[in-house]
């Protein structure tokens, strides 16, 4: 892949899309697999969160896939979503920022979750969820019935079998989302034990306690996006029905940083735009 310092690339088989240097990321890769139609970099200056890119991930009914070490098909989940490379250590204040538009045709699928943005870990707890395999994340973004909101993972219990017990905080109703881009902001503050997150710029979550519960600190940390759903059969058992609503959402300005300064252009407006 050849790259200019200032957009991003994807790579001929579609699975990883080379960052823009401007966004503190090297790369964003999806390691189960896709379709064409569950993601394309689009290039439009005109719907663009700003610049000239944006991306759009859409999954239906079936949209399940496998790599190596998992399977979302066996495990009642749905996704298309990409890793975002290099991982960062759970030390000093890490903080993420993206900006997310659902289409006019988006609906939530409660019961069932559905997840757009997490910090996901590396070599932390295991344990289980509802009789299945479950890695749990330190934070999800997930649409719960008609809002969209931060679900930050309290854990005990012991490494390998792991209590998760999600907070989950109201940021937007997505009502609010449909057609028009929202700037969503988080900073993990290891050093000074504070979670806090802004949706437009505004100041929306402000935690004083540790991202992490100190028996489980993981070896890295590192942001997802797409749409992921997690227990499918409990949408179609409660809307008696066997087929999921195809959901489809936009990205744009994808960002890490040390500190809420170098990722939240509303807070910043100086910051150099992510293409």
């Amino acid at each position: 892949i050849t790259l200019s310092d200032d957009t991003s690339v994807m790579s001929s088989d579609s699975l990883t899309m080379v960052a823009s240097k401007n966004s503190g990321y090297g790369s964003h890769s999806n390691f189960f697999g896709q379709k064409k139609k569950n993601f394309q970099l689009i290039t439009n200056p005109g719907k663009a969160r700003r610049g000239e890119k944006y991306q759009r991930f859409e999954v239906s009914d079936g949209d399940c896939f496998f790599n190596d070490g998992w399977n979302d098909c066996e495990n009642d989940r749905e996704r298309v979503e990409f890793t975002a490379t290099p991982m960062q250590k759970p030390t000093g204040n890490q903080c993420f920022a993206f900006s997310i538009m659902l289409d006019d045709s988006f609906q939530s699928a409660s019961p069932t979750n559905t997840t757009l943005g997490q910090i996901q870990q590396a070599g932390g707890p295991k344990g289980t969820m509802r009789g299945l395999k479950s890695v749990p994340p330190i934070i999800q973004f997930d649409v719960i019935n008609d809002y969209y909101n931060l679900n930050w993972h309290i854990l005990s219990g012991s490494a390998t079998n792991v209590i998760d017990s999600g907070v989950y905080l109201k940021l937007i109703p997505i009502d609010d989302m449909k057609g028009k881009w929202t700037d969503i902001s988080l900073c993990l503050d290891f050093a000074d034990k504070n979670v806090s997150a802004w949706v437009n710029g505004n100041k929306i979550v402000d935690i004083d306690k540790s991202p992490i519960n100190v028996k489980f600190i993981p070896s890295a940390i590192f942001f997802k996006h797409g749409i992921y759903r997690s227990f499918i059969s409990k949408y179609k058992a409660s809307h008696g029905t066997d087929v999921m609503p195809t959901q489809i959402v936009y990205y744009d300005e994808v960002r890490r940083g040390s500190s809420i300064d170098e990722v939240d252009f509303n807070i910043n407006p100086n910051l150099e735009i992510v293409d």
